[in-house]
C-alpha cells in the first residue's frame, strides 16, 4: 500500500557551524505534554486513502535522556518513559506507540526501545519491535541490562551526539518495523506480532508527545525535531537524516518532505512546508537550552 506523498525539493546541507538548534522541549514528567486532538488529514494521508494505517512509514526524532534510574533498589519508577502516542485517545490498542521499557511489572529489567502499531480488532492485533539496547551496545554503548548500563541521564556510555541527544528513527513497509539509532540500523531486534492489523483511520482521534492520553501517562525527556513520513525511508535517508549527529532541519536533509515536523525549537507548531496545519498544545513544557 505505498504511500509515495512527499515533495521533491533541492537537497542543502547545513554547514556544521550553523547553530540550527538552540533550545529543545523539556518534558518533566509529571505533567507535560504535547497533544493535539485536531488532527486534520494526518491520519486519512497516513493510510494512503484506504482507511487502513499502518503501512508505508517513517517516524524519526531527536531524544535527550533527562529520566533518572537508580542503581538501587533494583524496582525503577517509572518502568516506563512514554515518548510519543498516535491513535487513540481511550484504548492502547488503536495506535501507533514508542517507549523506553525500563523494567516490567515484576521489576524485571528490560532496557528496551519499543516501537508498535496495534489495533483491537481482531483480537489484538500488533506488530511490535523490542530493541533491546545491550544486544546491540556496539551502536548504543549500553553493555547490560543493569540499571547502571540503562540509558538514562548522566549515563556518558550511551552513545549520544555532542549535546546528549540520540537521533531515534522507526521505518516500516508492510512488514516488520525497522529501528535506527544514531542513523544505523539494530541488528538485533525482537518480535512481539499477532493476527492481521486493522486499524482505521476513524479511531485515530489523539496525537501526543511525553505523554499517553489514553493512561494520562507523563514521561520525562527531552525532544528536538520530530517529523512522520507516509513512506517507508531508506536506511540512506536515515543516515542522512542523523546528519553525523549535528541537527539540521529534516527538509533540507532529504529530498522526501514530511507530513507533520516538528522543531520544539520555541512552539509546538507543524513546521512542514506547505501541509497540514497539526499543531501541538504544549501543557508546562519548557524549551529548554541545547
Amino acid at each position: 500500500m505505498g504511500l509515495g506523498l512527499g515533495n521533491s525539493v533541492i537537497k542543502t546541507y547545513v554547514p556544521i557551524s550553523t547553530a540550527y538548534a538552540t533550545k529543545y522541549a523539556s518534558f518533566n514528567g509529571t505533567d507535560s505534554k504535547a497533544v493535539t486532538n485536531s488532527l486534520n488529514r494526518l491520519p486519512s494521508i497516513l493510510a494512503g486513502g484506504t482507511g487502513t494505517i499502518g503501512d508505508n512509514v517513517t517516524i524519526a526524532m531527536w531524544v535527550k535522556a533527562t529520566w533518572e534510574i537508580p542503581d538501587s533498589p533494583a524496582d525503577a519508577d517509572p518502568n516506563v518513559i512514554p515518548i510519543f502516542m498516535l491513535g487513540s485517545d481511550t484504548d492502547v490498542h488503536e495506535s501507533f506507540r514508542c517507549y523506553y521499557f525500563i523494567e516490567d511489572s515484576s521489576a524485571t529489567n528490560k532496557n528496551d526501545l519499543v516501537i508498535e502499531i496495534r489495533s483491537t480488532a481482531p483480537s489484538n492485533a500488533r506488530n511490535i519491535e523490542f530493541m533491546r539496547l545491550h544486544s546491540n551496545s556496539s551502536l548504543t554503548g549500553s553493555t547490560s541490562s543493569a540499571h547502571s548500563n540503562m540509558w538514562r541521564a548522566g549515563n556518558t556510555n550511551i552513545n549520544t551526539n555532542d549535546d546528549g541527544f540520540v537521533h531515534i528513527a522507526f521505518t516500516r513497509g508492510t512488514g516488520d518495523w525497522s529501528v535506527y539509532w544514531n542513523g544505523q540500523a539494530a541488528g538485533t531486534l525482537i518480535d512481539s506480532d499477532s493476527g492481521t492489523l486493522a486499524s482505521t483511520t476513524g479511531d485515530y482521534d489523539s496525537f501526543s508527545l511525553g505523554y499517553w492520553e489514553y493512561s494520562d501517562s507523563f514521561g520525562k525527556l527531552g525532544m528536538r525535531d520530530f517529523a512522520i513520513w507516509s513512506s517507508e525511508l531508506s536506511a540512506s535517508d536515515i543516515s542522512d537524516l542523523y546528519n553525523s549527529g549535528v541537527m539540521a532541519d529534516y527538509q533540507t536533509l532529504i529530498s522526501t518532505n514530511p507530513q507533520v515536523y516538528y522543531p520544539l525549537q520555541e512552539d509546538g507548531n507543524n513546521a512542514a512546508s506547505g501541509l497540514l496545519p497539526v499543531n501541538f498544545t504544549l501543557t508546562n513544557v519548557t524549551f529548554d537550552n541545547i
